[in-house]
């Protein structure tokens, strides 16, 4: 038994290798502080293996079953390494007296063999060490390629923010939590993640994970939680984050030099934010110990994270609000280890995360810039996480080695609309009051109490069911590993219907003899121009309903074998394959995706230790990362939905509620209300809702990389350097042009599917791979269904979808000494192409539209699409370290620096500006073609944290005081622009100004004591 690799299990687990001299009667015996006590046998060649769980570990050589050698305070990271090598006294190769002697594991080599990919491990001790926000997103951030995503797509389920990892799209990274994966299955964006007190390690994979992660094509976060042990420990902690230590939020301004208009011209105030505010407090409590001594322990932790925020809403003239929010979230998380025996462990993981907003609005005035009289409350909404996990192992024998996962997830989404003098539910939602005809309104328009567009099921609940199961086996010079690792999911009760009598008013402005929808009258859908017009602009109301809820499931299953095979001494090749299988469900539980056929994920790596001694590592990997649908895609594409409006003019407009006077509706196709994804609520057949030869979305990547110790200034130091190059060429999008789909089987034949009855045949909203060819069912005269084949041409496209990322990572890191510990990192990189992924961040569209995205709805919308990608950032700068001035004192810092992003403008299409298709969302600005990334990059990020930590000695240093400061220099850089442009004749004010910035300086507080 040679093999030297890590067994990743579910990452739970870390694995304790060496080499000892061969002598007669030897072993080796692992303990922990947990009651872990394990001895092994000693292979033949002077070789031992040993994957457990994470921990600090006392590993000892014995012979004759006296102990002559030992290494304590060994801590193997979750799927990493450590060697711990033993050696005769006289260093003869085959000794047969072993000297005793017990040393520290510092002197362990800090470079990994044993892993081919590329991770990012941070300790609770090191979240103690540096200023960071307490969320799993922040610490991810330290990774090198892992950046913030934009503030203008979904955050994650309980609020936090998002990361885009490497080249990918925010919703292509997955969350494990003690190996449970916790990724959000709505809509893929975020997971649900620990309490930070309750973190004992959170590892962030970049890229060339084995074939026992999946469903990810960006990264993965994965965290472990704090155990019990055989000593009693209990602590508080309070933080203050106050809001008089807080900076002044910068103020937005328009910027649209073609905007005329009074208030809003270049330079006028467009967001009031001086008066924001913002102040936070933390509680934190945990209790760890021996339930039965050796053998069975709990840790137990609760914390309590209160803000209180105000903001005000951007100016319209009137109707502007400053609202002053309460956001309150409980996590309570709790963990039972039990040693069964020497040969079988056991180990239960609960958590629950709650939050709950909810706010007050007042009205403002931009002419004083004072807050006034008592508006609205805001709605009131809450969602739960319940999840527990437990992970079982057994020690067959010293090689064969069972991991078993079964863990479950519940989430709750509840929001209500409180009563408050003045409410009436029954009004219908006033959109868009801001394009009111200024003939009949003030400046800003007349809205109502009716500040929900939609409601909410509150019945709304998703449950995820997760089970993985693992065998490993070593033999000789190989590691090998099989096993299987399936998701159910269902979301349950999903959707909303429109507020008060179950419709909205949605004002508009258009051009004059222009059609508000559409082109041609006999093709619908189509809306005919305005006949509302007046001082170049033409004015038009649309009663929209909006109603859409389902049931629906995904089932996810996976398979995968691997072998860690040990070549040579210095030679390490990890060969894997995986196979991944998705079946999506529409809400009458059929089937509308099946991708059951084998999908082959190769994974294959290698490790080459240079000089056999640990300090010269040379690694790389390639891969294929098949990424499923999730659930919420179904509830647009495979059940039924009502999403249509009548058009029509007005002559009037109540003063009290807002609603139109005189309703007239303009001639519209159809006649009965327009929808621009033909959505009447029709029932939708599985069969239609997806091309029949539907592929998963896929990427390939590849990563090459070296680690070199050496010494420098009398201490060691790594430096590192790694390649990754990422390919992704195949997507799931929807698509909408019904007309193309008619004229393809009209050229098959099909006569009947004319362009006028097209919507009688032909479904819109149809999952495709755009720029594929697609086997599609459309609706024939008698109902039954006929096939069509739909080439890229008949779709409309030049080129399918692209999307490519390189990188260069060079990095210098100096481990913890005891007096200091710091890494240095730079990555250049570049994405380019003319997709995003599954989301889009220039349509600000996350969340539910999830492969939903407008980019491939029609052939017009890709146009002039290729150039450097939404998330692309050239140029990334990390450092992040803290240094013990005294025992007592301890700074830290953590800085981010980075290149913008690109800017970008959408207007109508082509050299006249058409509203095409209902939208002016193209890549034509102002008549022009605006590739993205050729209107240059947002600004340079400069983000500098700096904390200060004092644990007094005459407290044994179990008191902790600790100051941090956030964006020290308060650079409150601006990181996304709004890109609506409109057209020349009817500009949009909003296009050019700020709409993001990163926050302002901040200061928090913190004490804590440890019993």
């Amino acid at each position: 038994m040679s093999f030297a690799g890590a067994a990743w299990s579910q990452a739970t687990t870390g694995t304790i290798y060496g080499a000892v001299p061969i002598a007669a009667n030897e072993t080796i015996q692992i303990t922990g502080g947990a009651g872990f006590n394990r001895t092994i046998t000693v292979g033949p060649s002077g070789k031992y293996s040993i994957t457990l769980p994470v921990g600090t570990y006392t590993v000892s050589l014995l012979q004759d079953g006296k102990v002559v050698q030992s290494r304590s305070d060994v801590s193997p990271v979750a799927a990493g390494a450590v060697a711990v090598d033993f050696a005769s006294s006289a260093g003869a190769a085959n000794a047969q007296t072993l000297s005793a002697i017990n040393v520290s594991a510092n002197t362990l080599p800090p470079i990994d063999v044993t892993t081919t990919n590329q991770v990012t491990t941070i300790t609770a001790k090191q979240l103690q060490q540096l200023p960071m926000a307490r969320t799993a997103e922040d610490i991810a951030m330290l990774a090198p390629g892992v950046n913030m995503g934009s503030p203008e797509l979904t955050g994650g389920p309980l609020g936090t923010p998002i990361n885009v990892f490497g080249g990918a799209s925010t919703a292509e990274n997955a969350y494990y939590v003690d190996g449970m994966n916790t990724t959000e299955a709505l809509n893929s964006q975020g997971g649900v993640s620990l309490p930070y007190g309750a973190i004992e390690q959170q590892q962030t994979f970049i890229s060339g994970y084995d074939a026992k992660y999946g469903r990810s094509i960006g990264g993965v976060i994965n965290q472990i939680g704090k155990s019990g042990s055989n000593e009693w420990h209990f602590g508080a902690r309070a933080l203050w984050q106050p809001a008089s230590l807080r900076s002044d939020p910068v103020n937005y301004h328009y910027a649209n030099p073609l905007e005329a208009d009074t208030g809003y011209r270049p330079g006028d105030l467009a967001v009031y934010r001086k008066d924001d505010s913002s102040s936070e407090t933390i509680y934190d409590a945990y209790i760890s110990g021996p339930i039965v001594k050796d053998k069975l322990f709990f840790f137990l932790s609760a914390e309590q994270d209160d803000i209180h925020a105000g903001a005000t809403s951007e100016f319209s003239g009137s109707g502007a609000t400053h609202v002053t929010r309460t956001v309150h979230d409980p996590k309570f998380y709790g963990k039972l280890n039990w040693n069964i025996n020497d040969s079988n462990t056991l180990s239960l993981t609960g958590l629950k995360n709650s939050s709950k907003t909810w706010g007050t609005f007042h009205d403002f005035d931009y002419s004083n810039l004072q807050s006034g009289a008592f508006s609205s409350l805001d709605q009131t909404y809450k969602t739960v996480f319940r999840m527990w996990a437990a992970n079982y192992t057994s020690y067959i024998t010293d090689n064969l080695t069972l991991n078993a996962m079964l863990g479950k997830m519940h989430g709750a989404y509840y929001s209500q609309q409180p009563a408050y003098p003045g409410f009436d539910p029954e009004l219908p939602h006033i959109s868009s009051a801001s394009v009111q005809d200024p003939a009949f309104v003030p400046p800003g328009g007349i809205v109502n109490s009716q500040a929900n567009s939609t409601i909410a099921d509150p019945q709304h609940r998703e449950t995820i069911t997760n089970y993985r199961l693992s065998l490993d086996y070593k033999w000789n010079d190989h590691d090998f590993q099989v096993g299987i690792d399936n998701i159910n999911s269902w979301d349950l009760h999903d959707g909303s219907q429109n507020s008060g009598p179950g419709y909205e008013w949605i004002y508009g402005q258009s051009d004059p003899g222009t059609p508000v929808f559409g082109v041609d009258p006999n093709v619908p859908p189509y809306v005919a121009p305005s006949t509302q017009c007046h001082d170049g602009h033409c004015y038009y109301v649309q009663k929209h309903v909006d109603l859409s809820v389902a049931s629906v499931r995904v089932a996810q299953r996976a398979q995968y074998i691997e072998d860690n095979w040990q070549v040579t001494p210095n030679l390490l090749l990890n060969l894997g394959l995986r196979n991944d299988q998705f079946v999506n469900y529409d809400a009458a539980g059929v089937p509308y995706i099946r991708e059951t056929k084998p999908q082959w994920a190769p994974r294959l790596g290698f490790s080459w230790d240079v000089h056999g001694n640990s300090t010269l590592k040379v690694f790389g990997n390639a891969g294929r990362y098949y990424l499923a649908l999730p659930d919420q895609v179904a509830l647009s594409i495979a059940a039924p939905v009502v999403n249509a409006g009548v058009y029509g003019t007005y002559t009037g407009i109540d003063p009290a509620t807002g609603e139109p006077i005189g309703f007239t509706p303009l001639p519209q196709n159809p006649a009965t209300g327009v929808s621009i994804d033909s959505e009447y609520g029709q029932a939708k057949d599985p069969r239609v809702s997806a091309s029949q030869n539907i592929k998963a979305e896929y990427s390939d990547n590849y990563v090459l990389g070296l680690q070199q110790q050496f010494q420098m200034l009398g201490t060691q130091w790594v430096f590192g350097a790694t390649g990754t190059f990422q390919k992704m060429s195949r997507i799931i999008d929807d698509y909408d042009a019904i007309q193309n789909e008619c004229a393809a089987g009209r050229a098959q034949g099909y006569a009947w599917m004319t362009p006028q009855d097209c919507d009688q045949y032909a479904q819109s909203l149809v999952l495709i791979n755009p720029g594929e060819t697609s086997d599609l069912l459309m609706k024939s005269p008698d109902g039954k269904l006929v096939p069509v084949t739909f080439t890229r041409q008949d779709q409309g496209f030049t080129k399918g979808p692209e999307r490519r990322y390189y990188s260069l990572d060079l990095s210098l890191e100096h481990a913890w000494d005891g007096k200091w510990f710091g890494k240095f990192d730079y990555v250049f990189s570049r994405t380019w192409g003319n997709d995003e992924g599954p989301v889009s961040t220039y349509s600000q569209q996350g969340g539910s539209y999830e492969s939903l995205t407008t980019a491939w709805d029609f052939p017009e919308r890709m146009e002039w699409s290729s150039g450097v990608l939404p998330n692309s950032r050239k140029h990334q700068f990390k450092i992040y370290g803290a240094y013990a001035i005294t025992p007592d004192w301890t700074v830290g810092a953590n800085l981010y620096i980075t290149s913008g992003t690109p800017r970008l403008c959408r207007g109508g299409y082509g050299p006249n500006q058409v509203a095409l298709h209902g939208s002016h969302t193209y890549f034509w600005c102002a008549g022009k073609p605006v590739p993205p990334g050729s209107l240059g990059f947002t600004p340079w990020v400069h983000s500098v944290g700096l904390s200060l930590d004092y644990k007094p000695g005459w407290a044994q240093h179990k008191l902790d005081f600790n100051f941090a400061v956030f964006n020290l220099l308060n650079d409150q850089t601006p990181v996304f622009y709004n890109d609506f442009f409109g057209t020349t004749r009817s500009p949009n004010a909003d296009y050019g100004r700020i709409q993001d910035t990163r926050p302002p300086r901040s200061a928090r507080f913190s004490v804590a004591y440890d019993f």
